[in-house]
């Protein structure tokens, strides 16, 4: 569920089922994971949008995530653009591909306490 959505950032609520839950009665890594990616392409279609309309293929290049805490119960995820937006914007238009990171934060929604950080690397690239 995506909460909030904007050029500044994006928050987005993951209430993941027991179905994809891990031993430890919390969200397991991997949608932990997919929660930051889904929020880091959020993010980038915010920014880039208008690259993205206009034919700029949007990709992950790289994901680093830290698991901090363990993650039970809804998670948030805190997403925001943590490059220089013009650069990305010049690099796309000079060489027809870019990269640039977007920082992303997990919290439990309860008690709000960070579970993880993920740095995901997002690259646009013209065909």
């Amino acid at each position: 569920q995506v909460l909030s959505s904007g050029r500044d950032g994006v928050v987005v609520r993951l209430d993941a089922g027991p179905e994809l839950h891990n031993h430890l009665a919390g969200p397991h890594a991997a949608v932990i994971f997919g929660l930051g990616e889904t929020a880091a392409f959020a993010v980038l279609l915010e920014v880039f949008g208008d690259l993205v309309e206009g034919g700029a293929i949007p990709l992950i290049k790289t994901g680093a995530i830290s698991y901090v805490a363990v993650a039970t119960g809804p998670l948030i995820a805190t997403a925001a653009l943590v490059s220089d937006e013009q650069s990305a914007r010049g690099r796309l238009a000079e060489r027809g591909s870019c990269s640039f990171d977007i920082e992303v934060i997990f919290s439990r929604e309860a008690d709000d306490l960070r579970t993880a950080t993920m740095t995901a690397t997002m690259a646009l690239k013209r065909l």
